[in-house]
């Protein structure tokens, strides 16, 4: 009877152990993931003749694990919208590059995990170290006096025991504020049919 409780008390033990280590490590990544949106990340696109904007946030993957970004959402006074993986734009190594050229490089253990690319268009896997370009959907720019107030980022990740985490992280203020600032201008220039000021030359609050 002893050895029973022995072995049931070690079993519980390493269980314990187990799901210390795997909730530290999610808590570590998920913490990574809140520097997904980088505060100088932000482009824009515009044109006169003929009218045409475009305009795109970059997401980085600092992890060492694969993660899926299931959806980017920018939340306005009245509307939101959804972005969309950029079609045109390939993953850049972006973060592993900056990694690279530091006086130091750690050894990492990449997490493989079962995430696998679907049909979803508004998703995307990001390998770790990697940086994907989302885009807004250009007829929406203009559609409306787009005043954003928030906005959203859904990440999925494989977990230590076998299986996947979906948590939604809100943007930072200090990126928030230069895609609020970037996007509204373009939305008025937009509308207003007349052209977009110099990066030197805009006003910000």
């Amino acid at each position: 009877m002893s050895d029973v409780l022995s072995a049931l008390s070690a079993a519980a033990a390493i269980a314990l152990v187990a799901w210390a280590y795997s909730w530290g490590r999610n808590l570590k990544l998920e913490r990574s993931l809140k520097d997904a949106i980088s505060p100088n990340g932000v482009g824009v696109g515009y044109s006169l003749a003929p009218l045409s904007a475009e305009f795109t946030l970059q997401i980085y993957n600092y992890t060492s694990a694969y993660i899926r970004v299931w959806s980017v959402v920018l939340v306005a006074e009245k509307w939101h919208m959804e972005l969309s993986p950029s079609k045109k734009h390939k993953l850049f190594q972006t973060p592993l590059s900056n990694e690279v050229i530091r006086p130091e490089f750690k050894r990492t253990f990449i997490s493989k995990g079962a995430l696998e690319e679907d049909n979803n268009p508004h998703s995307k896997v990001l390998p770790p170290k990697t940086m994907g370009i989302w885009e807004v959907w250009p007829g929406s720019i203009g559609q409306h006096d787009w005043k954003l107030v928030r906005g959203f980022v859904v990440f999925e990740y494989p977990t230590l025991f076998g299986n996947t985490a979906m948590v939604r992280m809100e943007i930072p203020e200090s990126s928030f504020k230069l895609i609020r600032e970037t996007f509204e201008e373009l939305n008025t220039c937009y509308r207003e049919r007349r052209p977009l000021p110099e990066p030197g030359q805009r006003a910000r609050a």
